[in-house]
């Protein structure tokens, strides 16, 4: 520890830091926390830290406690007269530390947590380097905790900048003039360091280290050997490499997400908005944070990573634009922030020369893997990175064995992040100013096309092979490989249809990706657009046209059943013409046009002969053609439908019997997720057959898998909850069930269910008395479904809701309310079914 031991302290399990000792004194005073937090310029949260350390140093762990035990061990006794000062009116007072500290002219924000974490690292290690990006706050972090750290040390804490050097050999004489010390004949400086500093206790802070890490590390090694009571907190952007160093990454400010709506006073909870705030009123002073710039405020602070450096500069910047007009300007962030003061150091003065920095100070090959990264959207793997960065060819630049080293050197300085979590694949990802600066070298360098082209063509194959495990429904099944690549696949998208490159990629990678990579209709944009690129470029094969117009007619019938329709039958049509080799896509086109026809228009006649010549399919096939696994699942798949077109037959036990089948075949694949549809025809059968306890538990099955898995059934599912508490006379319950399913339903948006839970809604409503709100979600449920060229699921009718309206008294009130209902907008009905009563 810092503090020399003294009699009293023997008996303590550890001996007291000064700061300690002052935290014991003010608490012995009457001090408050906060009161001591003011007291000594500290965060709140550096006084609760020190105060734990000290009731932990004393064994207790209360303040009544820590001040009774102090004054057995005789600590609260008043200190020697030596070691005190009369103050102003005779009061003692502690002698100015020493020290060369820069004095801060602008406020500090946030970095309690770190500042805690920085105080425990100094504890424990000699030597703590904090590292992290340019402008990340390195250099304001460490004088923040020298700051704090001034009464911690007998011969005071020091300051050394750096940035100005290029000569290794100035940095011992650099740090010699710190202390005042001047060259000694016959010495070189670092002696004359070492010997200054041999039998003194204090801290020295080594500022922007990175540009010459091994002079730092010679200078770190030596003082510490030669100095016992030395200790160094330097900053740099990669570690030093010096012996018994701790490394402490210093992360971004937290900032908000745009996407969520918060208001101004959570806004200002965050570190990054409360700097935001602070360096904008410094040029117009009344600046504030409210309704009307509240997003775009969050959206700065987001889309700068909380790198306080590029906050600063955009805050500068609203002396000329609104926070809207910054944050639109963003993608240009090197343009823009070009702004800083002019005291500080010339690297920081604009944004792009703090990268150039960074840049500058990269091998040749560092920066060719830097600048090839810039393609990758929301990180990469390593695979992922040696695939598509590395040259393909034997007279390379940059083999994929030297990737893994350079990539962690661009880790170690820095310029990319490494996210490491428990169980999952490290990903390498860089800040988005950074991710800019590279794009701009990648597009300079001439390379752009052919990265762009590797790029996608890695992850088709990744989306082909190394993660399409689909389920019956050839949807691919969801994993955190794939939700951690939406990012790249957008962008491998977004390059496969800008006509850079083959026509055929785009609906390949489109049929392969299936549904759950990104939202509905999001995914709909993209596979009208695939099927149009089909249409205009002839020269796109029948397999590979047959294949996405199958593909997108599902996805497409939640809102398009007639086009979904059309598209299937196209797709069956041009997939006839394949055989003998195409069988497999026919058979898959031709399941379908049965599911749309069964599922969709409950047309279940029509269904049964595509579905019969797709299971003849499957048995010409044979076994032979698919893997072991892939045999039972589809097999469990025309199970499936059987049970489909039994319920839609009123086969209830046929339906049964053919749904448990199908979940046996599933579960001896080891495919749980395909069970799905099975539990819901199970479910459906039962409750056909009033069996409404057993609906109820495979309906709950069914929701269970669907929450595991993220299946895009839960609206309907739990509506069929909601059902089966209806019929029961649960109407309370019903009626939340109902409502749960229309939220999940608006998020497509799935106008099916919508349309269903409105027609449910109004069943409960006509249950409960009250014929008006009834009649209003009659009318609101049949506008939908005739909006959709669709049959209802049930019968909302008036007169099956309300019987004898039309001979009762308030046969016109209904007849309005119902007419209100069908002209109202489907936002509208949503809003009216979920409780709100303005429409």
């Amino acid at each position: 520890m810092r503090s020399a031991e003294t009699d009293s302290d023997k008996t303590l399990l550890e001996p007291l830091t000064r700061r300690e000792g002052q935290m014991l004194v003010l608490l012995a005073e009457g001090y408050s926390r906060p009161e001591i937090a003011t007291k000594l310029t500290l965060a709140l949260t550096s006084v609760k830290f020190h105060i734990q350390h000290l009731y932990g140093k004393l064994g207790v762990n209360s303040k009544r406690q820590a001040l009774s035990r102090a004054k057995e061990l005789g600590l609260l006794a008043p200190p020697p007269p030596a070691t005190l000062a009369a103050g102003p009116g005779g009061q003692a007072a502690q002698p100015a530390p020493h020290h060369n500290l820069p004095m801060q002219v602008t406020r500090f924000f946030g970095r309690e947590g770190e500042i805690a974490q920085l105080r425990d690292r100094l504890d424990d290690n000699r030597l703590v380097t904090l590292t992290g990006s340019g402008g990340v706050g390195k250099t304001r972090l460490s004088l923040r905790v020298a700051e704090e750290a001034l009464g911690e040390f007998n011969d005071g804490v020091w300051f050394v900048e750096l940035a100005s050097l290029s000569d290794p050999e100035l940095v011992p004489r650099q740090a010699a003039f710190s202390f005042g010390l001047r060259d000694e004949l016959g010495r070189s400086s670092l002696e004359t360091l070492t010997g200054f500093l041999r039998q003194r206790q204090a801290l020295l802070v080594l500022d922007n280290c990175e540009h010459l890490p091994e002079a730092c590390a010679r200078l770190a090694d030596s003082l510490l050997r030669a100095c016992p009571a030395l200790q160094i907190l330097a900053s740099s952007r990669e570690p030093l490499g010096a012996d018994g160093e701790a490394v402490f990454r210093v992360p971004s400010l937290p900032f908000p997400d745009p996407a969520q709506a918060l208001s101004p006073e959570r806004l200002s909870e965050f570190a990054s908005v409360r700097l935001f705030i602070d360096r904008a009123r410094l040029v117009l002073p009344d600046y504030q944070v409210a309704d009307h710039n509240a997003a775009p405020v969050a959206s700065i602070c987001q889309r700068l990573d909380g790198i306080p450096l590029a906050i600063e500069m955009a805050a500068a910047r609203l002396n000329i634009l609104t926070a809207e007009q910054l944050a639109d300007r963003l993608d240009d962030v090197f343009r823009l922030l070009t702004g800083g003061s002019r005291s500080a150091l010339p690297r920081q003065q604009t944004l792009r020369a703090t990268v150039d920095w960074s840049y500058k100070l990269l091998s040749d090959k560092e920066r060719l893997l830097f600048q090839r990264l810039a393609v990758f959207a929301g990180g990469c793997t390593l695979e992922a990175a040696e695939a598509v960065c590395a040259d393909p060819s034997r007279d390379v630049s940059l083999p994929p064995a030297d990737v893994l080293d350079l990539l962690g050197s661009l880790v170690a300085k820095s310029i990319v992040i490494a996210d490491r979590r428990s169980g999952e694949e490290t990903r390498y990802h860089m800040l988005e100013m950074v991710r800019q600066y590279a794009r701009e070298k990648l597009q300079d360098s001439g390379e752009s096309v052919p990265l762009h082209t590797r790029h996608r063509d890695y992850f088709l194959m990744f989306v082909e092979t190394n993660v399409a495990k689909r389920d019956f429904w050839d949807r691919l099944i969801p994993t955190r490989r794939l939700e951690a690549e939406r990012e790249n696949l957008r962008r491998a998208l977004e390059w496969s249809f800008s006509e850079l490159t083959g026509v055929e990629a785009g609906p390949r990678l489109l049929d392969a990706m299936a549904y759950d990579w990104t939202s509905h209709q999001e995914y709909m944009d993209w596979l009208k657009k695939g099927v149009a690129w089909c249409q205009s470029h002839s020269e796109i094969s029948d397999r590979v046209y047959a294949s996405l117009l199958g593909r997108a007619s599902l996805p497409l019938a939640q809102n398009d059943p007639q086009t979904a329709l059309t598209w299937v039958r196209q797709a069956v049509d041009i997939s006839r013409r394949l055989a003998p080799d195409g069988r497999e896509i026919l058979m898959r086109n031709l399941l379908r046009l049965g599911r749309l026809l069964l599922e969709e228009r409950g047309d279940v006649a029509p269904a049964l002969a595509p579905l019969a010549e797709a299971e003849a399919i499957f048995l010409e096939v044979g076994p032979d053609r698919f893997p072991p696994e892939k045999y039972l699942v589809t097999k469990a798949g025309f199970a499936t439908m059987k049970a489909v077109s039994g319920n839609g037959q009123g086969h209830y036990q046929d339906a049964k019997m053919q749904a448990s089948e199908s979940i046996r075949l599933f579960e001896e694949s080891g495919d749980r997720w395909g069970s799905i549809q099975p539990q819901i025809e199970l479910g459906t059968a039962c409750h056909n057959l009033g069996e409404y306890e057993q609906a109820r538990d495979h309906f709950l099955k069914a929701l269970s898998l669907i929450e595991e898995s993220g299946d895009y059934r839960k609206a309907f599912v739990i509506r069929w909850l909601g059902i089966v508490d209806f019929w029961q006379g649960n109407l309370g319950r019903a009626l939340e069930y109902c409502r749960e399913s229309l939220k999940e339903a608006v998020k497509a948006p799935d106008y099916n269910i919508i349309a269903s839970c409105l027609g449910l809604s109004a069943s409960i409503a006509a249950k409960q008395g009250q014929p008006a709100r009834a009649a209003r979600m009659s009318g609101a449920a049949q506008a939908l479904y005739a909006k959709q060229h669709r049959n209802a699921w049930e019968d909302s009718s008036l007169d099956t809701l309300l019987r004898g309206w039309r001979e009762g008294p308030d046969q016109a009130s209904i007849l309005i309310a119902f007419e209100a209902g069908k002209a109202m907008q489907p936002e509208q009905m949503v809003a009216y079914a979920l409780g709100d009563e303005v429409v």
